[in-house]
Formats: structure tokens, sequence, C-alpha cells
């Protein structure tokens, strides 16, 4: 069945996807801001300062909307398993990773034909799929003190994983939203649709089997 159900749009995510999508951004952004305040202020300050108080409440916020829109997606949406994309590589990929370079940072059109995810989407979800778990279950490890006599590893672990996502949350959000060859994209996670001619140009090997 064709999913061209706007004139020169494609549709591409369903509400269902782009509120997951929405809830773990915020709850990321929550937890990377007051994240960064909680590692740069003394424990004294979270403890008994209204303030402290507060960003650390703010944390919990964002990890559990950051934990939860995903489990509760797993647990409803009949697209559940489609993450298990970014585990399937092929010569296209191999292929998107030696044009990548020129395409984004010099200009170009040689970037091979891609699925529903090219390999800049698979690699950063891959990253999300590999840290976002350590980056929870060590914050919940820290969060009802499952570890007490190992509370730094567990720290380190959490602020490690942390790094990690945080850098590849701003390349993320970077090709999505700023530049200015790619930021069209960011239409299909508000709207649900693509443009067609940069579904067609981006990911013709899901557009061909879509349109």
């Amino acid at each position: 069945m064709s999913k061209t159900n706007k004139k020169y749009k494609v549709f591409r995510y369903t509400l269902g996807d782009r509120l997951m999508h929405w809830s773990v951004a915020i709850g990321f952004i929550l937890l990377a801001i007051t994240g960064f305040m909680i590692f740069f202020q003394g424990s004294a300050f979270l403890l008994t300062s209204g303030l402290g108080k507060g960003i650390r409440i703010l944390h919990r916020v964002g990890a559990v909307l950051f934990v939860a829109a995903p489990l509760i997606y797993l647990l409803f949406s009949n697209k559940r398993w489609s993450w298990l994309e970014v585990f399937q590589w092929d010569q296209s990929d191999l292929g998107w990773l030696k044009a990548a370079p020129k395409h984004y940072f010099i200009g170009g059109d040689s970037m091979p034909p891609q699925k529903k995810y090219n390999t800049g989407q698979k690699l950063y979800y891959l990253f999300v799929v590999i840290f976002g778990p350590i980056l929870a279950l060590s914050g919940f490890a820290l969060w009802f003190d499952w570890f007490k006599e190992n509370r730094f590893i567990m720290l380190l672990i959490h602020d490690i994983a942390a790094l990690i996502l945080v850098a590849f949350f701003f390349v993320h959000v970077y090709l999505s939203a700023i530049h200015p060859r790619e930021r069209i994209s960011l239409e299909a996670m508000t709207t649900g649709y693509m443009d067609q001619e940069y579904a067609e140009h981006h990911h013709k090997l899901w557009y061909d089997e879509v349109k």
C-alpha cells in the first residue's frame, strides 16, 4: 500500500514513534543539563539548598522520561523491534562511511542509496542502545544506593556513558536540525511526513519500497 499520503510527502513516522522520540529527547536534555550542574556542584549544595534539591528532582524526572518512553514503546508499538536495524550493516553502509566526510563538510551528492535509517543514524542509535542502558542502570544504582561500597565506580561508569551520549547527541542535533542541507529531515519527526525529494535522495532503498 502506498504511503505517499500527502502531495510531495512520504509518510515516515507514526504518532507513537514521534511521542517516544520527543519524550526521550526531553528526558535526555533534562538529564544532560542537570547532570552537568550536579557534576560541577558540591554534594553539600545539592543536599542542603533548595536549588540543589530542585536540580536533583529534575534530574530524576529526566531519568524517568528517558527510561519509561522506550519501555512503553516496546510494550505497545507494533514496530517495537524496528530498532534492530541498527545492527544490520551491508555494503551500502561502508559506502556511506567513505562518502560522508565529503558530503557533509565539502558538498557533493555521491552518497550511496540508503535504507530507512542511513549509516549515521544507525551509528547514533547503536550508541544509544549500548550506552543508554548503561547510563540508566548506573544512574538508578546511584539513586537507590545499590552499591554503596562501589559508589565511585558507578559514578565513573555513569559519567563516561553520559559524556559519550552527549557528544553523539550534539552531532545528531546538528545533522538533523542545524546542517543547512540536512535540517529538512526534522520535519519527519514533527509531522510524520518527509519531503519526497529528500527521501528519494537520502533513503532511496526505503523510498522505493514505500512510494
